[in-house]
């Protein structure tokens, strides 16, 4: 029935909720098949351990999955509005203040994305990266060791696990400029 409903909310929907409607179909599957992983990552510790061979790089590498599901997760969360709310203040307001503060925190939602941007921006410093000879010499002049500090126990670098920071910011921001657009034309309900 929900499947219907969005369905319909879609058609009536502009580009950039068709956008993030897809996104969302696709992060569905992502973060499914990286549960999985995590499952058969914890049971083929399991069964190396029970034979006295534990891999320690599992445990690692079964944590770093896991965050890039709980991410794709959220992304998931802020497309559909399933966080959790506090609604004591928007179930006491009339319907117009109602409305206008859903959009207030919907606008607060996409801030927080342009802030975090920002911060990424700055952290993952890609044009200071791309115009250093090495990434060491990047790293040694900016004190930024984003691209050379390793894991501790997979031996790859880091950066390649807290890529799922940019991409949670990408889809996240799309997500949540397509709730704002949806509430702003009047077509998104109470959520």
């Amino acid at each position: 029935m929900s499947s219907v409903l969005s369905e319909e909310r879609t058609e009536r929907a502009g580009a950039l909720e068709r956008a993030s409607a897809r996104l969302a179909t696709a992060e569905w599957y992502c973060a499914g098949l990286l549960l999985c992983v995590v499952f058969l990552l914890l049971l083929l510790n399991v069964v190396t351990r029970s034979f006295g061979t534990p891999l320690i790089w599992v445990d690692e590498l079964a944590i770093y999955v896991m965050i890039w599901a709980a991410l794709i997760g959220a992304s998931i969360g802020i497309r559909n509005r399933d966080h959790i709310a506090m609604t004591l203040l928007t179930d006491m307001l009339p319907a117009a203040n109602r409305r206008a503060l859903l959009i207030g925190v919907d606008a607060a939602l996409l801030v927080f994305f342009v802030i975090f941007g920002v911060i990424l921006w700055n952290w993952f410093d890609p044009v200071g990266a791309l115009s250093a000879e090495t990434l060491a010499d990047f790293s040694q002049q900016s004190f930024n060791f984003i691209y050379e500090e390793p894991t501790t126990t997979i031996g790859m670098r880091k950066v390649w696990f807290w890529l799922i920071l940019p991409v949670f910011f990408l889809s996240g921001a799309l997500h949540a400029s397509a709730n704002l657009a949806a509430r702003l034309r009047g077509g998104e309900g109470e959520r």
